[in-house]
C-alpha cells in the first residue's frame, strides 16, 4: 500500500474581507446613531429654545406695558383718587392679560417633546417652566393687587437664574441653529426696570 495523500484545504482569503466588511459597517452604524442622536438633540434644543423665547417675550411686552403706564401718569404726581384708580385698573388689566398670555406660553413650553435619554434637555424644559410658574404667581398676585409691581420677587429672579444653569447645561456639543447665541440672549435680560420687582 501507498502512503495516504495528506489533504490540506485552501485558505479562506476571503475571510479577512467579510471581517474587514463587517467591522466597517459596524463602524459605520455606530457613527450613523452618534451623529443622529446629536442633531435630535438639536432639533429638540431649536422647539425648546423657540418655546421659551415666546414666553420671555410675553414677559418682556408685560414690562414694557408696566413702564408705559407708569410714565403716562408721572406727569400727574400726586395722583388724587380717581387717577390712583384708573392706573389701578390699567395695572390690573396688564397683570391679568399677561398672566394669561405667559400662561399659555409656558403650555407650549411644556409641549415639547425629547427622547427619554436626553435626561438634561428634560430637566432644561422643567426648571424653564419653573420660572414661567413663578411669573404665572406674581401676575395672578398683581391683578388682584397692583402695587405688586413694585415688590421684590424673589421666587422669579431664583427660578431664572436656575433655568439659565439648565438650560445651559443641556445645550448640546457643537450646537446647531445658533443655539448658543439665543440661549446667551434669553439669558441676558436688560436692566430692571426702576420701580419693578421683577428682573427676568
Amino acid at each position: 500500500m501507498g502512503d495516504d495523500a495528506v489533504v490540506t484545504k485552501p485558505p479562506r482569503r476571503w475571510l479577512p474581507i467579510i471581517l474587514g466588511a463587517l467591522t466597517f459597517v459596524i463602524v459605520l452604524a455606530g457613527l450613523g446613531a452618534v451623529v443622529g442622536d446629536w442633531a435630535l438633540r438639536n432639533a429638540e434644543m431649536r422647539s425648546l429654545i423657540t418655546q421659551v423665547e415666546e414666553s420671555e417675550a410675553a414677559m418682556g411686552a408685560l414690562q414694557q406695558g408696566v413702564q408705559d403706564v407708569a410714565a403716562a401718569y408721572e406727569s400727574k404726581l400726586p395722583l388724587d383718587d380717581q387717577e390712583q384708580a384708573a392706573l389701578d385698573t390699567e395695572l390690573e388689566t396688564l397683570a391679568s392679560q399677561a398672566r394669561d398670555a405667559i400662561g399659555a406660553a409656558g403650555d407650549d413650553v411644556a409641549g415639547v417633546r425629547w427622547l427619554l435619554w436626553h435626561r438634561e434637555i428634560g430637566a432644561a424644559q422643567e426648571a424653564y417652566l419653573a420660572h414661567n410658574r413663578a411669573w404665572q404667581a406674581y401676575l395672578a398676585r398683581a391683578a388682584e393687587d397692583p402695587a405688586e409691581f413694585g415688590r421684590q420677587q424673589d421666587l422669579v429672579n431664583t427660578t431664572f437664574v436656575e433655568a439659565e444653569s439648565s438650560v445651559r447645561f443641556a445645550v448640546p456639543v457643537a450646537p446647531l441653529f445658533d443655539i448658543d447665541q439665543r440661549v446667551d440672549a434669553i439669558f441676558a435680560p436688560p436692566p430692571m426696570p426702576e420701580g419693578s420687582g421683577q428682573q427676568a
